[in-house]
């Protein structure tokens, strides 16, 4: 009998014991896709606005973001964009962890540092964050806009007529040789309602003068290319209000004929640019000239 009541408590003790693993694996469950969920939450365009300045910030899936400041006047128009920031994010029981890699504009996102949110609220389309200062913040999520492409990018894409000019030469015994491009441009997350700005005529001016004005050993490899990238990317930039963040070389060509660069220029007219029109610069007798494909950075 004695033995029996011994096996009923055990009995009980187990289905006890069983019951309340049951229950924390369930509530440890829940927790696990509740952040789950909120990570998925966290990635996309956020607008934070403060005395007349949007701070943007574009977070991705791979724990990376990066952010931009516009200003605006009295009526909310844009009037002036400066700089950028980016590093890496990750959220943690409940906390926003930002740690900034990069930046150049420190009274905004000072480089190095690391900051902790404590999310108050987060949802589709609002995340209310407490700093460490206990000042709450509301970000704003944003639908990306598309570019003059029609595509569904993170960032707008404006694309550009090719490009062919004569390389510059520091002797009339070098060979004339033309440099041949096809490029666009990648912009900046714009605010709501911000229109694509226009490609300005001007720009392509600004653009080909600077283009000429190089010589063979300025491009004649796709790191000197790359470099070359950046400097008209200055040079087309206050022109296009300061929104582009990168300028991408989808083809590049140095021919030393004229064949060669009415081929080129036949080839990418298939889908004229609606920003600019299409022309061809640059004419000349020779030979074939070297080909290059894709020197965008990775």
């Amino acid at each position: 009998m004695e033995q029996q009541v011994k096996e009923v408590i055990l009995n009980r003790c187990a289905a006890v014991c069983a019951v309340m693993v049951i229950v924390l694996v369930c509530i440890a469950g829940c927790g696990g896709a509740k952040e789950k969920k909120d990570t998925d939450l966290v990635p996309g365009n956020w607008i934070y606005y403060r005395n007349r300045t949007y701070i943007l910030t574009a977070m991705d899936m791979k724990g990376t973001w990066t952010s931009s400041v516009r200003i605006a006047d009295v009526t909310s128009k844009i009037v002036d964009s400066r700089g950028t920031a980016g590093g890496t994010w990750h959220l943690d029981k409940g906390q926003l962890i930002f740690t900034v890699e990069t930046s150049d504009i420190e009274d905004v996102w000072k480089k190095n540092d690391t900051r902790f949110y404590k999310v108050l609220e987060l949802s589709k389309h609002l995340m209310v964050l407490e700093g460490e200062n206990g000042r709450k913040e509301e970000w704003k999520k944003t639908v990306p806009q598309k570019g003059k492409e029609g595509s569904g990018a993170l960032n707008p894409i404006v694309s550009m007529a090719p490009y062919a000019v004569n390389l510059d030469k520091h002797s009339s015994n070098v060979q004339d040789r033309y440099l041949c491009l096809s490029m666009h441009l990648e912009l900046m997350e714009l605010m709501p309602e911000q229109p694509v700005p226009q490609f300005h005529p001007r720009a392509r001016d600004a653009a080909i003068i600077y283009l000429s004005s190089l010589t063979y050993d300025d491009v004649s490899d796709f790191d000197r290319i790359k470099i070359q990238k950046e400097k008209v990317k200055d040079v087309l930039n206050p022109y296009m209000e300061a929104l582009i963040k990168e300028v991408v070389i989808d083809h590049v060509v140095i021919a030393v004929s004229a064949a060669k660069v009415e081929e080129f220029m036949i080839e990418h007219r298939a889908a004229p640019s609606k920003e600019e029109p299409v022309e061809g610069e640059g004419a000349g007798t020779g030979e074939e000239g070297a080909k290059k494909e894709n020197p965008k950075a990775s």
